[in-house]
């Protein structure tokens, strides 16, 4: 039998939950449609401080994203602290596609940079999108292996350009989902 996902506000308080268990502290994830002026600085802090400079988005390309179809940010704080984020919004190609374009985090190694992408990717499916589309490079400057990471994920990668990166794609089904679902929000025991 397979499992029926929750309404996205019952998932956002079990990503909570967990979050709080594994960062031993009060975690809370906010969602987002518009950013302000404070949230658009601790983006492009946290962006800064976790992505090498050519990556960077500067503030007039983040000032473009939150206006495009679709936006929408997740932002966890830790202790009242924002220490990860994740964006996205309607893929500008293809039709019923969500475009991840961001996920960075402050603390990594303990699944808050994946806990917020699943999130995003769930709250994509109840919108009524069918697919989510990110692109990424093989290997980032810390030698982890980007492309199988989203593939342990379900992506699959749609097609490989050198300057433009590695394009891949997750189909929004129910199996996907329930799968992101029970590894990702579901706080563990």
């Amino acid at each position: 039998m397979e499992l029926v996902i929750p309404p996205f506000a019952e998932c956002l308080a079990k990503a909570e939950t967990r979050l709080s268990q594994r960062l031993q502290g009060k975690c809370f994830i906010t969602v987002h449609r518009e950013l302000s002026e404070e949230l658009l600085t601790t983006i492009e802090t946290i962006d800064h401080q976790k992505f090498r400079q050519e990556l960077w988005y500067s503030r007039a390309e983040l000032e473009h994203k939150k206006k495009l179809p679709g936006f929408l940010c997740l932002t966890a704080r830790l202790n009242e602290e924002v220490i990860a984020f994740d964006y996205g919004y309607d893929d500008e190609e293809e039709k019923d596609t969500f475009y991840s374009d961001n996920t960075a985090t402050l603390i990594e190694g303990k699944g808050v940079g994946t806990t917020l992408f699943a999130l995003e990717i769930i709250h994509s499916y109840h919108d009524g999108y069918k697919f989510t589309k990110l692109s990424t490079e093989e290997v980032d400057e810390k030698g982890r292996q980007l492309q199988r990471i989203w593939a342990r994920l379900g992506f699959e990668t749609v097609s490989e350009d050198p300057v433009k990166g590695i394009e891949m794609k997750l189909t929004l089904s129910p199996s996907n989902i329930t799968t992101l679902y029970t590894r990702h929000i579901l706080p563990k025991h």
